[in-house]
């Protein structure tokens, strides 16, 4: 375990990392990845664990190319929808198109 005060541990079977999807322990402390470590980590003392099954872990993901209709439209969609209809499907940024 890294050698600071990790917070979370999130586990899941299913995380994405650079190497490909495996089961893992994401740490988090101070509101950051500390360390992706093996699935079956040992939970440090005060941490939180949150074990999500078979969810999938990834980081977020941005769409570059969102037309969102405020001004104008906003009771079709405004930011207030687009952007929670985004954080549903795991995306953390927006880009708005003119």
């Amino acid at each position: 375990m890294p050698g600071v005060d990790v917070k979370l541990v999130l586990r899941s079977t299913r995380v994405v990392t650079p190497e490909g999807i495996r089961a893992a322990a994401v740490c988090v402390a101070g509101g950051e990845i500390e360390a992706v470590l093996p699935y079956d980590v040992v939970v440090p003392a005060g941490a939180r664990l949150v074990d999500v099954g078979d969810d999938v872990v990834m980081p977020g993901l941005v769409d570059t190319h969102v037309h969102v209709n405020d001004p104008g439209r906003t009771e079709w969609e405004g930011f207030w929808t687009a952007t929670r209809a985004a954080a549903a499907g795991g995306v953390t940024t927006l880009l708005d198109m003119p």
